[in-house]
């Protein structure tokens, strides 16, 4: 008598699900780096930052990237799928353009370095967040919470004339961004084998905006770091 296999095609489902979640999101992350690299490019290329960053322009950048990272989660609840997507390259475009003066303030070689030297950062901690088997909730709030103490302490010095040391900031808000992204990365695996459809591609579109801010603020940090020493030199 032949013999049949008695294979779970909805674990098959399911794990296709996941890989197809994943995708969107890391897609929908990678494009928005194209975006925002894209558009500072322009900017500065043409000179166009110059003609448009005056007046209330910057606070106007400033406001709508607040409203969007904050009005996300809102978005989840009621907005379509395409309403996040439009969200999400308005929030790449203004990013853009606000990054812009980083090509006024570092080299161009420094701030590809520091691009590439995120990158492998970032893909290492992708590799953490996808492998280890202990649940980063617990760290990964414990993260935010430091990130929330080391804003308001740098607005805090600022307003007090107090002098930054840019160095021990930079690291440590390193460090933070490095429990949070290997957080999200494994948050984002969960969040993908757990929902399917239209839920997916919402929750797609959502941590994609986290690992992209991920990303950004990763690489600010490497960047003043190596732009201060090759100032030093």
């Amino acid at each position: 008598m032949p013999q049949y296999h008695d294979y779970n095609y909805s674990n098959f489902t399911g794990v296709s699900e996941q890989r197809r979640g994943l995708l969107k999101t890391y897609t929908w992350m990678f494009f928005g780096l194209l975006i925002t690299a894209a558009t500072s490019y322009l900017m500065y290329a043409t000179n166009l930052y110059f003609a448009i960053i005056r007046g209330p322009m910057p606070l106007i950048l400033m406001l709508v990237q607040f409203g969007i990272a904050f009005g996300f989660t809102g978005a989840m609840r009621s907005a379509s799928s395409l309403t996040m997507k439009v969200l999400f390259v308005v929030f790449a475009i203004t990013m853009g353009i606000s990054l812009t003066s980083l090509g006024i303030v570092y080299q161009l070689g420094t701030i590809f370095v520091a691009f590439l030297v995120s990158a492998v950062y970032f893909a290492c901690l992708m590799v953490i967040g996808f492998t280890t088997k202990k649940d980063l909730s617990s760290f990964g709030t414990i993260c935010l919470g430091g990130l929330c103490a080391l804003i308001i302490t740098q607005v805090i010095l600022m307003l007090f004339g107090f002098n930054m040391n840019t160095r021990l900031i930079s690291i440590v808000g390193l460090l933070l961004f490095t429990g949070i992204t290997a957080w999200d990365v494994q948050r984002t695996n969960q969040l993908m084998a757990n929902t399917s459809g239209m839920t997916q591609e919402k929750f797609a579109i959502f941590m994609a905006l986290e690992l992209y801010l991920d990303f950004i603020n990763i690489f600010l940090y490497v960047l003043r770091l190596l732009g201060m020493s090759s100032n030093r030199d």
